[in-house]
């Protein structure tokens, strides 16, 4: 399933929690693969609008916490019934 495809299955109400938990993931990873700096400033510059949970935001979000914790982002897009990538 495509990011796309996946955000575009984010129910409205749901988006904060989702880009919420997928922060937590970014930032309390342990021994994950680095984040991209391309990502990292693509997050930054959407948090700084607000607008983590876009589709752009989200798209970036769900890019960053699969390189950073895959098992553990594919856990939370089940628990949230979107699947995993």
């Amino acid at each position: 399933m495509s990011y796309k495809e996946i955000i575009e299955r984010i129910q409205k109400e749901e988006r904060n929690v989702l880009s919420e938990k997928l922060t937590d993931v970014i930032l309390e990873v342990k021994d994950g693969a680095a984040v991209p700096s391309s990502l990292a400033k693509g997050i930054l510059h959407k948090w700084q609008e607000n607008q983590l949970s876009s589709d752009e935001g989200l798209r970036y979000l769900l890019k960053a916490a699969l390189k950073a914790d895959k098992k553990r982002t594919k856990a939370i897009l089940n628990e949230m019934n979107l699947g995993g990538k």
